[in-house]
């Protein structure tokens, strides 16, 4: 697995992301709503991230994103296909278009609100004209680091007895990521829109590795707690893991994941000894239990 920071395939990341924001705004218009966003999420598949089957009409149909040979395929009920490929020097604009016209050609014509949500800008995607630079070989060094992510997270979360969210792409902050829920209610009373009102409503720790972003060039794992965290933390034993209290999360760089001698259990304890510390902060309630070990 090979490391690469942000800026490095700035342009390629955007237009992943910006696909990414499509295929989950096409779940938000036709699925029913689940709590923290549940029923929008992306899932892996061995080539790429995929809608899942979307239901839709008398009928349904799902979209994938495929990093293979990079390109956005979708596949109805009735047995319509359609594919565009994601290639350099194409603008969102372009992106945009051909997935209303791939939309419309399996006969699933969904509108869809054209906002970029949680990203750098709110610039519809069709005024978004500038061409960007696609290298397919940097999408597919992100996708190994997210199904390495997905799986690390995947173990970690196993045996959790309560409600969880399991390891899946959210595409507006464009993390694999994982939720644990305590049980206990927290209606979210800070500023924010429908976002924050739906997302933060209980009790949780959320896991997550993102590729960086326009303010962060580093890849990394993070853990945020919602009621959010205050004051100082304890720290955890794996290298290269911090606590920050401006943004209240912990962080642990996929640069030093990759100095472990075992990457996949450095992820996976820092995960668990994060969560240890943010549950004794906030007093979970039947943590001992919710932790328990199965019986298998």
């Amino acid at each position: 697995m090979h490391l690469q920071t942000y800026s490095q395939w700035r342009e390629t990341c955007i237009a992943l992301h910006m696909t990414a924001q499509m295929m989950g705004k096409v779940k938000l218009e036709c699925l029913e709503p689940q709590p923290e966003w549940n029923h929008v999420l992306l899932d892996a598949t061995p080539d790429g991230f995929t809608t899942g089957f979307v239901p839709h009409g008398t009928g349904g149909f799902e979209i994938q994103l495929r990093l293979d040979e990079p390109q956005v395929q979708a596949v109805a009920t009735t047995g319509e296909e359609a594919s565009f490929p994601l290639e350099d020097g194409t603008s969102v604009a372009r992106y945009y278009e051909r997935f209303t016209l791939l939309l419309e050609a399996i006969g699933h014509p969904v509108p869809l609100y054209p906002v970029p949500q949680e990203m750098f800008t709110q610039a519809p995607f069709y005024t978004l004209v500038e061409p960007l630079a696609f290298d397919g070989e940097a999408a597919r060094r992100y996708f190994a680091q997210c199904l390495f992510a997905r799986n690390a997270l995947l173990d970690f979360s196993a045996g959790f007895r309560g409600k969880k969210i399991q390891p899946s792409l959210f595409w507006g902050t464009f993390d694999m990521t994982c939720v644990l829920f305590s049980g206990k209610p927290c209606p979210y009373s800070g500023e924010g829109g429908i976002v924050e009102r739906v997302a933060f409503d209980e009790q949780f720790v959320e896991f997550g590795f993102w590729p960086g972003d326009e303010t962060a060039d580093d890849p990394a794992f993070f853990v945020l707690a919602y009621p959010f965290l205050e004051g100082a933390m304890p720290e955890v034993s794996v290298p290269g893991a911090y606590y920050d209290p401006a943004s209240a999360e912990y962080f642990l760089k996929l640069e030093d994941v990759l100095r472990a001698d075992d990457p996949h259990a450095a992820v996976v304890r820092f995960c668990h000894d994060v969560f240890v510390n943010v549950a004794a902060a906030q007093r979970w309630e039947r943590f001992d239990w919710l932790t328990r070990p199965l019986l298998v």
